[in-house]
């Protein structure tokens, strides 16, 4: 049932204050500004007001009414100025969206479930945050291959890492410098290590524990957002995303420079990495870590780990046939299509909860960050940002395709076969 349109002040005056703070929500979600924008209008033309203009950035938001000769504008902070999401808060936020853009929620219901949104407590509790982010990293450093020695060396330096996060929680002033000073106590222990006969790469030692600092999720946002000509928000986010990637590198760096260490052994010897298999088992390890630690419904861990496995599975066979960055490309978009199918087709979690950890398996971060500290180092700078942003294209452009080839052949309102199976 669409609402009858909105003819008072005061009913006026909630629609806007309801979208500007939906529009707000959305942002700290990682959705892009253009999907923010359409969501915005649909909602506004589903309450009476069609002629609403929406105009939204990563940091802020305006909403302009106009009729006649009476206007009004209203401006509400971006995703920067309030805490971020976890995945039960995000699917909760789009939920509130796709009922409120089909007119099933008013503006007042919508800013009540809102604000209930905003105190949902952690499902898991303090433990629950610290024993998701273990297995996350760990995890992802099963997907790395490391020796025994490393994965055991990896689970310390994640546990440190988790206090040190759950610490952090508690003092928002700490976001700030948080990067720089986790990655600089963390580099500077494996850097300790290394003087007394430690043998492991060190990235593959650092990135896992630094996951939850790694900006893949908003560079991939960044480059969709461009491909959508959306180019204040696309640069500005992709300026956000390096930034984060350079504190990151400094305090690496400085880690290792602090105890006179260089960045340790570049590779180790075949025969003491793990078997081959155990990046699948990684692949488990860390959508279940993920799941508990960013408290995600318990409905949601299946589609999860279902579209985190079709990431990994289309990026780790299309290796089989080419080499490089490129490989991403087809991971994203087997992820896009399977998210998308499951929100729409089997009346899923939205599609931007399930393949959250697709993003992570893609890796657009942790490269980045290798290329990076590379860069730092003064060891290939050229080629390192070209393959970096080669492979945050092919990853935003997996997203744009599977998207397409999903609306054009496997949507319910577009494809009859598809849409005679519904009861």
């Amino acid at each position: 049932m669409i609402p009858a349109a909105i003819h008072s002040t005061t009913e006026r005056k909630a629609l806007l204050r309801f979208l500007g703070k939906l529009g707000q929500a959305e942002l700290n979600a990682g959705n892009a500004v253009p999907l923010v924008e359409r969501d915005l209008a649909a909602i506004a033309k589903a309450n009476g007001e069609p002629g609403l203009q929406v105009f939204v950035l990563p940091t802020v938001l305006f909403l302009k009414w106009e009729s006649g000769d009476e206007f009004q504008v209203d401006m509400a902070h971006g995703a920067y100025r309030v805490a971020p999401l976890r995945f039960d808060q995000i699917e909760e936020v789009l939920t509130i969206a796709r009922s409120a853009r089909k007119g099933e929620l008013t503006p007042t219901e919508g800013l009540v479930q809102l604000e209930a949104m905003w105190r949902t407590p952690h499902f898991y509790g303090d433990l629950g945050y610290i024993c998701g982010y273990l297995l996350a990293t760990i995890g992802v450093a099963l997907m790395l291959r490391p020796s025994m020695n490393g994965l055991l060396i990896t689970g310390v330096l994640s546990l440190i890492c988790a206090l040190v996060l759950v610490a952090a929680r508690r003092r928002p002033s700490w976001s700030a410098v948080l990067p720089v000073v986790v990655a600089f106590f963390l580099s500077s222990a494996v850097a300790f290590g290394y003087r007394h006969g430690l043998k492991e790469p060190a990235l593959t030692l650092l990135i896992p524990p630094l996951i939850t600092f790694l900006p893949g999720m908003m560079l991939t946002v960044s480059v969709i957002e461009l491909a959508y000509n959306s180019i204040v928000s696309g640069a500005s986010r992709m300026v956000a995303g390096f930034t984060r990637l350079v504190l990151l590198a400094f305090g690496l760096i400085g880690g290792f420079k602090a105890l006179n260490s260089d960045a340790g052994p570049s590779s180790i010897e075949v025969g003491t990495r793990l078997a081959a298999y155990w990046p699948w088992v990684g692949v488990v390890l860390f959508t279940l870590g993920l799941h508990i630690y960013q408290s995600s419904k318990r409905r949601s861990f299946g589609w999860m780990l279902l579209t985190a496995a079709m990431a990994y599975i289309g990026q780790t066979f299309s290796g089989l046939f080419i080499q490089g960055a490129s490989t991403a490309f087809f991971g994203a978009a087997l992820m896009t299509i399977t998210a998308l199918v499951i929100e729409f087709r089997f009346k899923g979690p939205p599609a931007i909860v399930t393949f959250l950890p697709g993003f992570w398996l893609l890796a657009p971060g942790s490269f980045g960050l290798m290329s990076i500290t590379s860069m730092a180092a003064g060891h290939d700078a050229g080629g390192n940002i070209f393959t970096l942003l080669f492979s945050l294209t092919g990853i935003a452009t997996g997203c744009l395709i599977g998207t397409f080839a999903y609306s054009a052949l496997l949507h319910p309102r577009t494809a009859m076969w598809w849409r005679m199976q519904d009861p």
